[in-house]
């Protein structure tokens, strides 16, 4: 079941790169509109809501029963592969949208939809002034995947950041745990100390009892022999 996951995953990543390059074409080719516009504007609806029907399976897949054996750092990371995908699709969506496809030449190249000298927008450089459609298509291409390039980087970088906060608050937890134990077996500890103390007490409380009543017992036998002797020399006078 992971490995279909990760193939719906793919083929949702081709949906969205198939789209992208469409819309770079409607831009780049027919910067006026027209019918053949549309047509691929209308093209590019359906696959984004393709992608988006794509991507709710994808979500709702990996958070059912048959997904359970996944680690919570996996199903986090095919999260961010979801999120990933989906600001991508919004992106598009928000582009197709613009009334000017030339808009998306005028961004690549740094100037606006009405750039000029006059309304202090950005010129071409002397290089994309030269090439044709076909060539900056190509470097748009290029551009967009050093782009995508930096931010799986990115999104490695971070997603290696969140495991090991994961695992610094899976040891905070394993020391807090073993500092409960710690404490409990401190409790115990002075439980039974105080019990041994207070049968030390008894103890010691009894044995002055015995000496007590082993004196007054030498003092009777004294007393007697005392006067056993008295009565023998009352006697002899």
């Amino acid at each position: 079941m992971e490995d279909q996951w990760l193939s719906d995953h793919e083929a949702a990543k081709e949906t969205a790169a198939d789209t992208l390059q469409l819309i770079q074409e409607r831009n780049l080719k027919h910067p006026e509109g027209g019918p053949e516009a549309s047509r691929i504007t209308a093209t590019c609806r359906r696959k984004l809501g393709t992608l988006g029907s794509l991507l709710d399976a994808l979500r709702s897949s990996l958070e059912s029963p048959q997904h359970a054996g996944l680690t919570e750092n996996e199903k986090n990371r095919r999260r961010d592969l979801i999120s990933a995908l989906r600001t991508k699709r919004d992106q598009m969506l928000a582009q197709l949208k613009r009334e000017q496809p030339r808009a998306a030449r005028d961004q690549l190249l740094g100037g606006s939809a009405a750039g000029g000298a006059g309304a202090g927008g950005g010129r071409e450089t002397d290089t994309t002034a030269e090439l044709g459609s076909q060539a900056l298509l190509q470097l748009q291409n290029t551009t967009m995947q050093r782009q995508d390039q930096d931010l799986e980087s990115l999104e490695r970088t971070v997603v290696g950041t969140k495991h090991i906060a994961l695992q610094i608050n899976e040891e905070v937890d394993l020391h807090t745990r073993l500092l409960d134990n710690l404490d409990e077996e401190v409790d115990g500890t002075r439980s039974r100390m105080a019990a041994a103390q207070r049968r030390l007490k008894l103890v010691m409380r009894r044995g002055g009892a015995c000496k007590t009543q082993l004196l007054c017992f030498l003092v009777s036998v004294v007393l007697v022999v005392v006067c056993v002797i008295g009565f023998k020399i009352a006697i002899h006078l």
